[in-house]
């Protein structure tokens, strides 16, 4: 089965009839955006794994709730967030900047998610999102459920701390 060619119409129509395999497989043609996107948060390889599953339950028992079927992917993506978010909320504050196996799923010599880790959460998201996995603006606006013009200042003054970051290093 072409996961990827699937399109949402039908994706939705056979997830909403039963079918946890097609999501299963659409999952997974997508890991490695989703991991990224979880890997930004939460810096755990077993917490990324629950949160992966966790989504993918909360989207197969609530995918009656998605409005627009073109959205399925934004959609997904903002139960993730929420799913990444709440995992962190649960960790009761514990410092991201021990030694958490920062290395064993990605390569960062330049020490990207430690200092990416560093600027305002706010920021973070909207940074992660465009330069990390590449979604466009647009599309971030929907995934977090904010204006356009919102998510332009955020990644503008996420970048900014950024740099400033980097210009103390």
């Amino acid at each position: 089965m072409d996961i990827i060619k699937l399109d949402n119409k039908i994706l939705v129509k056979k997830v909403k009839s039963g079918d946890l395999e097609v999501l299963v497989y659409w999952i997974m043609e997508r890991k490695d955006k989703f991991y990224k996107i979880a890997w930004s948060y939460v810096y755990k390889h077993q917490d990324i794994e629950d949160i992966l599953q966790n989504t993918m339950i909360k989207a197969y028992e609530k995918i009656n709730t998605l409005k627009n079927i073109k959205l399925f992917e934004t959609w997904f993506i903002s139960i993730l967030i929420n799913e990444c978010r709440q995992c962190l909320k649960s960790r009761k504050k514990e410092l991201l900047h021990e030694d958490m196996g920062i290395y064993y799923y990605h390569v960062d010599e330049y020490n990207f998610f430690q200092e990416i880790n560093s600027i305002d959460e706010i920021f973070r998201e909207s940074v992660v999102l465009k330069y990390v996995v590449g979604y466009s603006q647009e599309e971030i606006s929907q995934i977090l459920d904010i204006p356009i013009g919102t998510v332009k200042s955020r990644i503008y003054r996420g970048l900014r701390e950024l740099r400033s970051l980097l210009k103390e290093v």
